[in-house]
């Protein structure tokens, strides 16, 4: 190499410090730049009043709540009791004993209904009336047979002492006589009718297949 040919001498270059604080941006706005120590700390949030309404609310709940688990725990324990006191009820044998007693005394109610219901002492079904009539002045004795049999051996008796007999009396029909035709018989036959004025009280119908006594009221 020449001396007449000399290369440029490297200038010294001082290192640039880095700035901290804010770095103007694009628009002119500075942008908040870290600093030594990590990054920026946050503004704190203030916290939020809660009002009396939304207080009042949430107490209620609360107690809402434990009143219904206490009541639950207060059933609970009752139905246990109760279930196992039922329990070792049933398992004694005055258990059985009752419940027996309770079956029977319900039949028998029953069957006393349903026999209260069904017994009549109308055993031949018949009908009995008094007939009054003004003009002229008599009483008459109506008895029909409502039965779906035939009566047989027929004897009438009025006030326990006069009598009226017929052999027959079919199903629907009857038998209609003036009081004064009821008649006491003695040995020999001879009648002895009733008052045509008799009031009738109680009246017999006897015949080969039962009887049936009534009274009449005034």
């Amino acid at each position: 190499m020449s001396e007449g040919t000399r290369l440029p001498t490297p200038t010294a270059v001082a290192p640039r410090k880095a700035s901290v604080g804010a770095v103007p941006g694009k628009g002119g706005s500075a942008t908040p730049t870290p600093g030594k120590g990590g990054p920026a700390t946050p503004a704190p949030v203030a916290p939020k009043k809660v009002s009396f309404g939304a207080a009042l609310g949430n107490g209620l709940a609360a107690a809402t709540r434990g009143l219904i688990r206490a009541t639950s725990w207060i059933f609970g324990q009752v139905a246990s009791r109760s279930g196992n006191a039922l329990a070792d009820f049933r398992a004694r044998p005055e258990h059985s004993r009752w419940r027996a007693y309770a079956l029977i005394s319900y039949f028998m109610v029953v069957a006393a209904t349903l026999a209260g219901q069904l017994y009549t002492d109308n055993v031949l079904s018949a009908y009995v009336r008094v007939q009054r009539v003004e003009l002229p002045a008599m009483t008459q004795i109506f008895v029909r047979n409502d039965s779906g049999k035939s009566w047989r051996d027929v004897r009438i008796v009025l006030n326990g002492i006069y009598q009226y007999r017929t052999e027959e009396v079919i199903p629907g029909g009857h038998v209609m006589l003036p009081v004064n035709k009821f008649a006491i018989r003695d040995q020999l036959g001879k009648p002895t009718f009733a008052p045509r004025s008799i009031a009738p009280k109680t009246l017999l119908v006897d015949t080969s297949g039962g009887r049936y006594e009534t009274e009449f009221r005034e």
